[in-house]
């Protein structure tokens, strides 16, 4: 299975009510984000239906996904993109999608310019969302993926390479029910999450920024070696004389 078959199933899941559900709560999450960043160039990778990049004032923004309704079609493994010129890079969904998420990680940090932000939304394997993804994920779950990436494990890549987590957030802690009547009922779990159980939410969403460390040019101590003499140096009227008695 393709990433763009992926992408379209995923796409398709967030037509549902509870897709909508949850989109609406990381469509607020990516506008604060995307807002008051700043620089050259920005992309979103993946999820090519839905525009995150929509309040963000960089000139140059273009949607990279495998399917047919992107800026840019490309492995997502192995974007077309110069390496060190993208400001701000947005994964709604990738990760989960990609057939190769720690690669398309790397992939983030090699384009990525020194202090260039990424921003990451996922679902949650550790809550009732991944629970209903196991468990009827071949004919209903939100993506045809082998599996969801844990939180802990996106920390993990973001860590090797050198992509520093500045700020996190889980959300959607309702019981997973396609029928808003039913979500309604069960409407505190979403107030009581943050509080009692923050690591259970539907959906994580990741901040980070690419940390470059400066280089020390570390010389040899010369003076620690014996076998370096000192030349005295010879005046000017030294030599003139020298000369002067040759004549």
């Amino acid at each position: 299975m393709s990433t763009g078959d992926v992408e379209n199933h995923l796409s398709q899941w967030f037509k549902s009510p509870l897709g909508r559900y949850v989109l609406r709560f990381e469509e607020e999450l990516f506008d604060d984000a995307v807002r008051d960043a700043f620089g050259y160039t920005a992309i979103q990778i993946g999820f090519s239906e839905k525009n995150f990049l929509k309040l963000n004032r960089i000139a140059n923004r273009a949607i990279i996904s495998g399917g047919l309704d992107a800026s840019i079609s490309a492995e997502l493994s192995l974007l077309p993109i110069k390496s060190s010129s993208v400001d701000l890079v947005l994964l709604p969904h990738t990760l989960e999608c990609s057939l190769d998420p720690h690669a398309v990680i790397r992939e983030v940090e090699r384009i990525l310019v020194p202090g260039g932000r990424v921003v990451i939304s996922s679902l949650n394997p550790l809550s009732m969302f991944g629970l209903r993804y196991r468990c009827w994920g071949v004919k209903e779950g939100p993506a045809k993926c082998k599996e969801l990436v844990s939180l802990q494990r996106i920390k993990d890549w973001l860590k090797l390479v050198s992509i520093e987590v500045e700020s996190g957030r889980m959300g959607c802690y309702v019981l997973p029910f396609q029928s808003e009547k039913w979500r309604e009922r069960f409407g505190f779990l979403e107030f009581a999450g943050d509080r009692w159980w923050p690591i259970f939410g539907g959906v994580y969403f990741l901040q980070g920024v690419k940390k470059v460390r400066g280089m020390r040019l570390v010389m040899p101590n010369w003076g620690n070696f014996g076998y370096r003499n000192k030349v005295a140096p010879t005046s000017r009227r030294e030599v003139i004389n020298h000369s002067s008695e040759e004549g």
